[in-house]
């Protein structure tokens, strides 16, 4: 499995790896100072997470401009949209902008949203926060059948191959899919207990996303031949 993995991918699981371990040492011998320095708003972990994001825009939106004069529609609106997210999810990640400027929020968001940022993620529906409804249930659900459902129904199914190929579908290598879940369970089950751990996993995560839509298993897919 080692020798399959891409020169850079060899240099980042270490590095990502380091990361993860120094966060969780941090978080067990002091929950606040990983809570109100190493993962706070703003804070380094917060940062390297949006540093992720906006290489992932740039890698997705590199993706639509190198192919697309030899890929169809659909291929590259699925690239256009993985771009969008990133650029969202960076966006969001620093509420736009709002602390780094100092621009106060309006009434809307200081009424619904919990932290009274602008930003959506954090926005107040009935008493429940949208963060938990859809960014960490359907999203999880979904990133659960991307790992599990397509990465093996690929390798599986010559039709199921044919459409994500043609949908442009970055599909994970399994070394990919062993390091998703290396970090959900490190940050999500040994430190959970900890406040703001889930910064750790989102930043993690974040590194670990980049690596599998530049290294993925169909990569042959993604190779411009102008």
């Amino acid at each position: 499995m080692f020798s399959q993995m891409h020169k850079v991918e060899k240099i980042a699981y270490p590095l990502i790896a380091l990361y993860v371990l120094a966060g969780m040492i941090i978080a067990m011998i002091s929950p606040e100072y990983f809570s109100k320095v190493f993962a706070k708003e703003d804070g380094p972990v917060e940062w390297l997470t949006v540093l992720a994001l906006v290489l992932s825009f740039i890698m997705c939106t590199h993706r639509v401009i190198t192919l697309r004069k030899s890929k169809n529609m659909t291929f590259l609106a699925v690239w256009a949209f993985l771009a969008l997210l990133c650029f969202f999810a960076a966006g969001e990640e620093v509420s736009w902008g709002q602390r780094i400027f100092n621009i106060e929020s309006s009434e809307f968001f200081k009424q619904n949203n919990a932290q009274q940022e602008t930003n959506l993620h954090n926005m107040v529906v009935e008493g429940k926060k949208i963060n938990k409804i859809i960014f960490s249930m359907v999203l999880g659900l979904a990133l659960l059948t991307y790992l599990l459902v397509f990465t093996t129904l690929y390798r599986r199914s010559e039709k199921f191959r044919q459409l994500c190929d043609y949908m442009g579908v970055p599909i994970a290598q399994w070394h990919q899919v062993i390091a998703w879940f290396a970090v959900a369970i490190i940050v999500e089950v040994v430190i959970k207990h900890v406040s703001r751990s889930s910064e750790l996993f989102e930043s993690a995560a974040a590194f670990v996303f980049l690596i599998n839509i530049t290294y993925p298993f169909n990569s042959e897919l993604f190779k411009s031949h102008d």
